[in-house]
């Protein structure tokens, strides 16, 4: 048949033209319902036959469903194998000096980034009674399997005797008089080394130090090691009135496993659910709604299977590859049921019906996986490895999802819904339900919007300019309190330690030098030993800038020890190497290297925004530069968890979201030319960049920042925002294609793309809002924000494809009409 001519009318068509008039439909939708068989079938450049992959699944649909069997039963195996990886540090792991300076810590200070932080509080701490039940509770801890050692307010000492004796503040036996008493509590609570640094200066808080053995924690794991220690301490308290809480590393670690795998199942079987009863309550069909929803689920499986093959570890970006799928794969299988839907409904043959779909809809599906792996690819190249992990891992994701959802959708459709009988064909019933509602209402706003395209276009720029500058204002924002769960006891220590004492996060000066068995001769330098009068004089000017100059407290090194040795007139090199020895192994080992060539000068830091952390790492590394001037034989550097995430947060932020910003303005570029339209690469802006920085107003307006969480949402939304965008600009130019050339075709052709593309893209978007809303009741703050954010980047994305995109468009045809020669040419171009 040539371009032009219309095809004869049977008796299926005569009845549908019928019930057209019956209803009110436009002329546009009677002749699609007559000539649909004939619509041009679109495939693009670079595609390489995978749009057409469904097609083979239908030649043998029964052989096909055995093999997607057997890839879930598999895909299950893999996924027995994911572990979660709850590194605090991960993020920020980087190919550089200064990471690892900070892994040198973990390796040569095995005790001072492996702290559990023990914390004490109740009223009259210090009483006769509950110091009693505090004491036994530090004995039982010693006992406990898994504790390497510890350091509380009972290890401080007195002034060392003649002998060299330094006594315990409080002794084995607590004095019965009460003015001796007295006196023994006055001397533990202004004791230098307890104040401000194991009690409050109100003494309601106590700290307890526990170096953990990691030996014992690797064979018992820190689940149970963590709960023996928090079992011991709740037991010898109870009755005080005191209430113990635990914090520190491990412990923080320990939640965030704990979270993330609660979260997984809990969470993703709830937005299931939640998106399988929306669905239902559309179709009312319990076929079609099970293929919908078995699409994405498949693909979530498919991928996870992967991944733990692969040996990928779950953290905080791998678990947003679920929604991510969950969007795209959602989204896809939506717009390849409705499309099966429609042609069952016509009384097609279910095989035809899915061939149909896969040749309309599956071009746009490959389309919209293409453009999801070009806007997340700059991940894949990122400074941190955790992110270039994620960028390889969603990569995977984005292609394992489209051949899960071209294959399992239509040989399921095959094999599942059933052939509608005659009288279903009326067009006034089969439109009627949640899907005719939606379907009127897409029509109505569309409709209204393409007669009015330069008042909506000019809204969307207003807007798009708008919003686009408060993104561009946002500061990037990181705490760790951000990526701990909020309802555990971790956070609340710490929140205790950063009011009452110093705060919980450590921060190091790490001092290195040449040892005498190094071999120095080669570097012309003498050797240098840790008791040197230099070695100990450059450590306290350490340990007086972290107090002085950048006013920290809680410091330790081992010119604690020597100011302690000072108050007892002997602060000789000789002595303070005497009581070295003396001091147990584990708490040595906090601040000298075994091989006595490094130490650490430690304070600690309250959990405040990385921003706020910054400035004080920098003035202490500005103050320690006169101190590497006069010393050159040593190596000073500031490191820890604080002052890593402090210098890499920021940059790591911006690298995201302007990596993802450049790789959007790639995928417009991309859409155009594997479309070959100009129109699609210029429509496809203004609704893409909408929810991406309307998501940006709404953090920038509340007070919030740009964080790790908000960047993976905005992911996410872009992701939904672009799939649906490519599906509407697919099913336009099918509808422009088929009417051809007219002054009314453009609007005849919004009229057919609102009439079949809306309900899909609205049903989703509202399936999507409250499947990935459930996050929002998560523990984790981080997936609380993802969650948040997640759902009004999906609810500003409807606006965009709902109002601006057909604006765009329609004021695009206004100026730029479609051609016979380009109807033609595109027609051609069709596989």
């Amino acid at each position: 048949m040539r371009r032009g001519e219309r095809p004869a009318l049977t008796t299926t068509d005569k009845k549908r033209a019928a019930g057209n008039r019956k209803t009110g439909r436009s002329p546009a939708f009677c002749r699609h319902d007559m000539a649909e068989r004939d619509a041009p079938r679109r495939t693009f450049p670079f595609s390489f036959g995978l749009d057409r992959i469904g097609l083979f699944a239908l030649d043998a649909p029964y052989f096909a469903a055995f093999l997607i069997a057997v890839l879930t039963a598999l895909a299950l195996i893999g996924i027995s194998n994911l572990r979660v990886d709850d590194s605090l540090s991960e993020l920020f792991r980087t190919d550089t000096e200064e990471f690892r300076k900070y892994e040198q810590i973990d390796r040569r200070f095995p005790s001072s980034e492996y702290d559990v932080l023990v914390v004490v509080e109740g009223k009259d701490l210090l009483s006769r009674e509950k110091l009693e039940m505090f004491r036994n509770a530090v004995v039982e801890l010693q006992l406990t399997d898994g504790v390497g050692g510890l350091v509380s307010m009972l290890s401080a000492r007195n002034i060392p005797d003649a002998s060299g004796y330094a006594p315990p503040v409080v002794p084995d036996e607590l004095p019965a008089d009460p003015a001796a008493y007295e006196a023994v509590k006055h001397a533990l609570a202004e004791n230098d080394i307890v104040k401000g640094k194991f009690l409050s200066d109100d003494g309601e808080l106590a700290l307890i130090v526990i170096a953990l053995d990691r030996a014992m924690v690797e064979e018992r794991t820190a689940k149970v090691v963590i709960g023996g220690i928090k079992e011991v301490v709740d037991k010898e308290l109870a009755g005080s009135g005191l209430t113990a809480k635990l914090t520190g590393a491990p412990v923080m670690q320990l939640e965030i496993r704990n979270a993330v795998e609660r979260d997984r199942l809990v969470y993703n079987g709830l937005g299931f659910v939640v998106g399988f009863a929306v669905a239902y309550l559309f179709f009312r069909r319990l076929s079609l709604t099970l293929i919908a929803v078995l699409g994405p689920t498949t693909a979530i499986l498919w991928t996870l299977g992967v991944l733990g093959g692969l040996d990928f570890r779950l953290n905080l970006f791998i678990n947003v590859i679920t929604p991510l799928i969950l969007v795209s794969g959602f989204s896809d299988s939506m717009h390849l049921v409705f499309a099966i839907r429609r042609d069952i409904l016509a009384g097609m043959d279910r095989i035809e019906a899915a061939r149909n779909a896969v040749r309309e809809v599956a071009p746009a599906c490959l389309l919209t996986a293409m453009n999801q792996a070009i806007s997340i690819v700059s991940f894949a190249f990122a400074e941190s490895a955790l992110i270039r992990t994620f960028g390889f891992a969603a990569l995977l994701a984005v292609g394992i999802s489209y051949m899960a959802v071209a294959v399992v959708v239509p040989t399921l459709a095959a094999i599942f819904v059933r052939r509608e009988p005659a009288a279903a064909v009326d067009p006034h019933e089969r439109e009627e339900g949640g899907v005719g509602v939606l379907q009127r209402m897409s029509e109505t706003v569309m409709g209204f919007v393409g007669a009015r395209p330069l008042l909506f276009v000019a809204f969307g720029l207003v807007a798009v300019l708008g919003t686009g500058h408060a993104f561009v204002s946002l500061k990037p924002m990181y705490r760790l309190a951000d990526q701990v769960p909020d309802k555990e006891q971790a956070l609340a220590a710490t929140g205790s330690l950063d009011q009452k004492l110093t705060g919980a996060n450590p921060v190091h000066v790490m001092i290195e030098w040449k040892g005498p068995k190094s071999d120095a001769a080669s570097t012309g330098a003498a050797p240098i030993a840790l008791y040197d009068a230099a070695t100990l004089s450059v450590i306290a000017e350490a340990h007086d800038i972290l107090e002085k100059e950048a006013g920290l407290g809680n410091v330790w090194s081992l010119e604690s020890l020597r100011r302690w040795l000072e108050t007892a007139g002997d602060a000789s090199i000789e002595t303070v190497q005497k009581y070295v020895k003396l001091l147990p192994e584990h708490l040595v080992r906090r601040f000298i290297t075994a091989d006595e060539t490094a130490v650490l000068v430690t304070a600690r830091l309250p959990d405040i925004d990385s921003s706020e952390i910054l400035p004080v790492v920098e003035k202490i590394d500005k103050a320690l530069e006169p101190v590497r001037k006069r010393h050159p034989g040593y190596e000073i550097s500031v490191t820890g968890l604080p002052a890593i995430a402090a210098r890499n947060s920021a940059t790591l932020i911006h690298e995201l979201t302007w990596g993802l910003v450049g790789d959007i303005f790639l995928v417009f570029i991309f859409l155009g030319i594997a479309l070959r339209s100009l129109l699609v690469g210029v429509s496809s802006i203004l609704p893409s960049l909408f929810p991406i920085f309307t998501t940006g107003a709404l953090l920038y307006y509340s007070g919030q920042g740009l964080q790790f969480a908000s960047i993976v949402a905005i992911t996410v939304a872009f992701s939904l925002a672009i799939d649906s965008t490519i599906h509407f600009l697919n099913r336009f130019r099918l509808e422009e294609d088929r009417i051809g050339p007219g002054a009314s075709s453009a609007r005849e052709a919004l009229a057919s793309t609102a009439h079949h593309i809306g309900p899909a893209v609205v049903l989703t978007t509202i399936v999507l809002t409250l499947g990935l809303g459930v996050t929002m009741l998560s523990d984790l703050p981080s997936l609380r924000l993802f969650g948040q954010l997640a759902s009004a980047c999906l609810f500003a994305s409807l606006i965009g494809q709902l109002i601006i995109l057909p604006a765009t468009v329609s004021l695009y045809r206004l100026y730029f009409p479609l051609k016979a020669s380009t109807a033609r040419s595109s027609a051609e171009s069709t596989a």
